[in-house]
């Protein structure tokens, strides 16, 4: 007897829709992976510079506070959160951030015009605390709390989004500038933070450094990297005082060059007078106090 054998396509259909299953899902994980991995990480960045830049708020407002008591001897703890988680199962990057308090970031010039005619120049450089983030899908951003200004900068720019304690009082033939400047100074070495947890910044009010009163003041600089927040700042300043840049009488002009700011009031006829207070304010990166 002769065995008949009977051809069957079951098991090469069935290697086909193995095959056809891979696909769809390969298929489906990298539209996944290509399309809405990053959607998802932007925008997961997105919300972790808007909290930045509320815990930022947090801090300016800690430190207006500690500034306006004047009591030593009670630091107070802000929490910044330096960056954000990637996405479980999934390939993504997470970001990070660097909080650093830096020497000498900007500094503040005054001159002004002696009895006998000379000019007398006075510089102050200003400590400030900064956040910078290292972002893998949104835009990075920086903030920044600059002599009792916090101020976000991009790629584009800057804009000041607290302001500092800056008053102009314009009444007749004189001008009063109160400027009350906040400059953080480090104890010990804890100056750095870098990572993507959350580190607390700590602040204290530790001494009036500076009350000084000039009179004739010709210029006023300010030179930082944010020259275009301070400007727009100021000028606003200015013009709600009543003051005027053209016209039939010329009170001040802006000069920016980018890195540094002037208002110059050399050919306004009004007697320019600037109250400057320099408060220090101490700071550390990190859990513990050390004195």
């Amino acid at each position: 007897m002769k065995k008949s054998r009977r051809m069957t396509n079951d098991a090469v259909v069935g290697v086909v829709t193995a095959i056809l299953l891979t696909g769809i899902i390969v298929a489906v994980l990298s539209l996944v992976q290509t399309v809405y991995v990053p959607k998802i990480m932007e925008q997961r960045e997105a919300e972790h510079m808007d909290k930045v830049a509320e815990q930022f708020a947090s801090l300016s407002s800690v430190i207006a506070d500690q500034a306006a008591d004047e009591t030593k001897g009670i630091p107070i703890a802000t929490s910044i959160t330096l960056g954000s988680k990637e996405l479980p199962y999934l390939l993504s990057i997470r970001s990070y951030g660097t909080l650093e308090i830096i020497q000498n970031a900007c500094s503040i010039t005054i001159n002004n015009a002696t009895e006998a005619g000379s000019i007398l120049t006075a510089s102050f450089p200003i400590n400030t605390i900064t956040y910078s983030s290292a972002n893998a899908y949104f835009l990075d951003q920086t903030y920044a709390y600059e002599a009792g200004a916090m101020i976000v900068s991009q790629i584009q720019g800057n804009l000041m989004m607290i302001r500092p304690s800056f008053v102009v009082d314009a009444d007749g033939e004189t001008i009063d500038i109160l400027f009350d400047v906040v400059n953080i100074s480090t104890v010990g070495q804890k100056i750095i933070a870098s990572g993507y947890g959350t580190y607390p910044i700590q602040t204290e009010f530790h001494d009036v450094t500076l009350d000084i009163n000039f009179t004739k003041v010709r210029t006023l600089t300010i030179t930082t990297s944010t020259s275009n927040a301070w400007s727009v700042f100021l000028n606003y300043t200015m013009i709600q005082a009543g003051l005027n840049q053209n016209g039939s009488r010329t009170d001040y002009f802006f000069e920016n060059t980018g890195q540094s700011l002037t208002i110059d009031f050399s050919l306004s006829s009004r007697n320019v007078n600037v109250f400057f207070r320099m408060i220090d304010i101490q700071a550390q990166i990190g859990p513990g106090w050390i004195e």
